[in-house]
């Protein structure tokens, strides 16, 4: 028992006090004192203290970010203010505008990629990006910043969208107006 409080005294002395001397001092009566002013006489001994073990902070999921000056500022907003999600349209030639929205505007070094379904599709200093050709279909679009190491600062919620488009084998009908009333 006493080797159990003689090693916690150790470690708290050492945590309290370290960098000061430590002596351990046996009284007459066989008890064990530690302390950093040695008493008078020669029957205090010197204690070597260990130093403490010490580990590195884990840091946050924040680290994954850039902490670059190249990042700075954070961007606060990524949206895609175009095409609206949930919308569908008919467009004949496939070709869909994608607009981006940032705040604060597009830093130097940085660039903006926009994902079509997942995947890149055109990027670099401009906000608007006009997709061509595409299938029709329900796409989602996403925009995302990266630096010029290509590390992705920010990124926008994806926006889905419908794509429609006339076919050889089911051509788009116009209506056929009908008259109405008259004499």
């Amino acid at each position: 028992m006493q080797r159990v409080i003689l090693s916690l005294c150790l470690v708290l002395a050492g945590g309290i006090v370290q960098g000061q001397g430590i002596y351990k001092v046996i009284q007459p009566d066989g008890s064990v004192e530690f302390t950093d002013s040695p008493p008078p006489g020669e029957g205090a001994q010197p204690v070597q203290v260990q130093p403490l073990n010490s580990m590195p902070s884990p840091g946050s999921p924040r680290d994954a970010f850039d902490d670059s000056p190249a990042a700075k500022p954070a961007y606060s907003e990524v949206r895609i203010t175009s095409p609206e999600s949930g919308t569908s349209f008919w467009d004949t030639s496939g070709n869909v505008k994608v607009d981006v929205s940032l705040k604060p505007s597009l830093q130097p070094g940085d660039k903006l990629e926009v994902l079509l379904d997942g995947q890149a599709v055109g990027g670099g200093r401009s906000t608007a990006i006009t997709l061509t050709n595409m299938n029709r279909g329900t796409h989602s679009v996403q925009a995302v910043v990266k630096n010029s190491s290509g590390k992705v600062l920010a990124r926008s919620n994806a926006v889905s969208f419908t794509l429609q488009k006339g076919s050889l084998l089911s051509p788009q009908r116009r209506p056929v107006p009908t008259p109405h009333g008259g004499g």
